[in-house]
């Protein structure tokens, strides 16, 4: 197996695979707080989101994702960790997910553990804005409701 390959296998990991299917059905929220969309420009994943909040936490995720395995297993991720967590409280664990992406060495909280399923991506920076979308859609949801 050549290098590429086994970067390509590492990041197509069964794991991953499995956070993307988690969210491959749309789930629409009746009503929600607020309905965001993003796209990454670099490779034209798009993400809605409906977003219930509840005292200053995100209580509920909907989605609609027409995105790549990585960008449906972040928001995989996402849609489940982020639950009853702060706007702080996302925005820093993005954070630390892209100095993951960038090479450093991080220690996600509890319950975003497995975010470091995403080590295997840094040789691929195409993919960042794709494994990035949950959390700026997040974070347009709380700005827009602030």
């Amino acid at each position: 197996m050549s290098d590429s390959d086994a970067a390509l296998a590492a990041l197509y990991q069964p794991r991953i695979r499995e956070h993307a299917a988690r969210v491959r059905a749309d789930r629409r929220l009746a009503t929600p707080d607020v309905t965001v969309t993003c796209r990454s420009p670099v490779c034209g994943s798009m993400l809605t989101l409906d977003l219930v909040f509840h005292e200053d936490k995100l209580a509920q995720v909907g989605w609609k994702a027409r995105a790549c395995t990585l960008g449906m297993a972040s928001l995989g991720i996402v849609a489940r960790a982020g639950i009853g967590q702060t706007e702080n409280q996302i925005a820093d664990v993005g954070r630390q997910l892209s100095a993951l992406l960038q090479g450093e060495t991080v220690a996600f909280p509890d319950p975003w553990g497995e975010l470091d399923l995403f080590c295997a991506a840094r040789t691929f920076p195409t993919r960042f804005g794709s494994i990035a979308l949950p959390f700026q859609a997040i974070a347009q949801g709380f700005a827009e409701v602030n």
